[in-house]
């Protein structure tokens, strides 16, 4: 019998929010969605796509009518409102769906930078100090400059620019203020890490495989900050789209790499991760590695993060997608 699978995502083309520049990111989903659909179409499942639209009344009857033995998510929320990503796994899951990646609850875990950060920490995974600030708190900053200011609840870079590295209080309430106004009234400020930056993915069910780790290798104009902005990914001829790469694997010596294995792994066990997940790190000026974020249902488009670690450890992209639905029929 042919497996069926639906493709569950956003309307690329409803910017609800308003932000400019950041359309390529937004409709770069398509990318992902293709990318997706042809691989299904490899591996001869059925395959069909559903855009999903406000209100959530709408979802929960698309969902509804959905006649497919797993749902492929990629469903990232709607852009006002990013806490939608989990409350749509969560109704798939009160409708017994099958669907790939992570459930509810780690969704909405690993969105919300701050309360994640609180977890790894109890759990003694090294992750850079952070406060929660808003304008009106500002002046309770416990932090060491240089900082890095980020929304609370953002992925894909949306909304960080090279002035989000800040080095004294004025540049820093800016900063708090910009973020607070665009993402939802609050800003993560963090003591920012200046150092070799990493990533790795993973994979699997109640045992988890780490794919793959990379490096970003950073050749910026003297005077920008070494941080993956909005630029970096999305923006082509700009300083930091042409001095921002890739290079996988990493290159770090095999003592290096068991330990960016072992946090990596003991960080997404640690927050329930199940499915696939990518988590970037930093090393610090004592060679230790510092988590950043655990990323939930990170891109899955071609070439870039999880598939181009999964085709350096010799899966194709295919199989990395049959990978994925396995686990979710598990």
């Amino acid at each position: 019998m042919t497996l069926k699978v639906a493709i569950i995502y956003n309307d690329p083309f409803n910017n609800e929010n308003g932000r400019t520049g950041e359309e390529d990111a937004i409709i770069g989903v398509l990318e992902e969605v293709y990318a997706v659909r042809d691989a299904c179409r490899e591996l001869h499942y059925e395959c069909e796509q559903v855009v999903l639209h406000r209100p959530l009344e709408d979802v929960r009857r698309t969902l509804s009518m959905i006649k497919a033995d797993v749902i492929f998510n990629i469903f990232e929320g709607f852009e006002d409102d990013p806490g939608t990503e989990a409350e749509v796994a969560r109704m798939m899951e009160d409708m017994g769906l099958h669907f790939t990646g992570n459930p509810s609850h780690v969704l909405e875990l690993t969105l919300d930078k701050a309360r994640s950060k609180d977890a790894l920490k109890k759990c003694g995974i090294d992750t850079p100090d952070y406060q929660v600030l808003t304008p009106q708190n500002i002046t309770g900053l416990r932090l060491a400059f240089p900082c890095i200011v980020k929304p609370v609840d953002e992925d894909a870079s949306h909304g960080l620019l090279p002035e989000n590295v800040v080095y004294n209080m004025q540049q820093l309430e800016k900063q708090v203020q910009r973020i607070s106004r665009e993402f939802r009234g609050c800003a993560l400020v963090e003591e920012f890490i200046d150092g070799r930056e990493f990533n790795a993915s993973v994979i699997g069910g109640s045992e988890l495989e780490l794919i793959e780790m990379s490096e970003i290798m950073y050749t910026l104009p003297p005077g920008l900050p070494r941080v993956l902005t909005f630029e970096s990914k999305w923006v082509e001829n700009t300083p930091y789209y042409k001095g921002t790469m890739v290079e996988c694997p990493a290159p770090v010596g095999l003592e290096l790499r068991e330990t960016i294995k072992n946090i990596v792994l003991r960080s997404c066990r640690e927050l329930g991760i199940r499915g696939y997940a990518r988590v970037d790190m930093r090393q610090d000026a004592g060679g230790n590695i510092r988590v950043l974020e655990v990323n939930a249902n990170p891109d899955l488009s071609p070439e870039i993060g999880i598939a181009l670690q999964s085709e350096k450890h010799g899966w194709s992209y295919s199989q990395l997608i049959q990978k994925i639905i396995e686990i979710a029929l598990e």
